[in-house]
């Protein structure tokens, strides 16, 4: 009996110094461990809290749960140090992130309806998707010349219906990416020159950058193995994202962030040095 208390005891002490360490800094965050762990926490509060989720509510769990595997699968390959592929999932990340910034800013109102009008936001952006989407059927349309046309005719019709049931809402389009970026405040019309249009250049590659992947040493050309960014930069700018995502959605419900702000001072300044 005293062994088995005394090795409870134990197991609670341990828990204990880990808990002393994690709050006060003697064993190093783990940066997979927390992102994680504000994810899954952000998603305890909405399966606690929201019993009857609605149109709107579903998007905010679907954003939830892709901004997590965006972050974790980012910061596997920035564990690994390869770094072009991580800029092509930041890029990715980040537009996603700009989107949701750019949906709740309908939030900023005090009326009782603000879920009505986030919801009518992420409307404008589904708007967006329709209208991409009859632009790649309609080009399918002029170059099909088989019975498949038939098919794509009536995905046009669909779309259309569709289309046209947001404008007898009086809903507008969501503008293209970079007025998205216009359109919020200023901080985030530095983001769009200082990091989208930077990994931009990971997803849709110029002339420019791919030069950079030779280098002329004067004697012989070397192939560069990846491109020349700063890891803990990189790192920095992911759980920037990560913690936004997490505070913005929390916000939107009136959930808790404190806890979360406190992981995300400490981890910045663990990266800094």
């Amino acid at each position: 009996m005293k062994e088995k208390i005394c090795h409870r005891a134990k197991k609670v002490w341990q828990k204990i110094n880990s808990l002393i360490e994690y709050l006060f800094g003697r064993r190093k965050m783990d940066i997979d461990e927390t992102l994680d762990k504000w994810f899954e926490k952000t998603f305890a509060m909405y399966q606690k809290n929201v019993h009857l989720p609605r149109g709107v509510d579903l998007l905010m769990m679907g954003v939830l749960r892709y901004s997590r595997h965006c972050s974790i699968t980012t910061y596997l390959l920035l564990r690994q140090e390869i770094k072009l592929s991580t800029m092509v999932l930041l890029r990715v990340y980040l537009e996603l992130y700009v989107k949701l910034c750019w949906c709740l800013q309908a939030d900023q109102n005090t009326q009782k309806n603000h879920k009505d009008d986030v919801y009518g936001k992420f409307k404008q952006w589904d708007y967006k998707r329709l209208v991409e989407h009859r632009k790649l059927l309609n080009k399918r349309l002029t170059i099909t010349q088989d019975d498949s046309r038939s098919g794509i005719c009536e995905a046009i019709k669909k779309v259309n219906i569709l289309i046209d049931e947001y404008k007898k809402q009086g809903l507008k389009c969501m503008p293209d990416v970079s007025q998205v970026f216009m359109e919020l405040p200023e901080k985030f019309q530095e983001l769009h020159t200082k990091l989208y249009q930077r990994f931009n250049q990971a997803v849709h590659p110029d002339m420019e950058f791919i030069r950079k992947m030779v280098i002329n040493t004067g004697k012989s050309y070397v192939c560069v193995c990846d491109v020349n960014e700063d890891i803990q930069e990189l790192k920095l700018y992911l759980l920037s994202m990560s913690c936004d995502v997490n505070r913005m959605i929390r916000d939107f419900y009136g959930w808790d962030s404190a806890e979360m702000q406190k992981e995300y001072n400490l981890m910045v300044k663990q990266l800094n040095g």
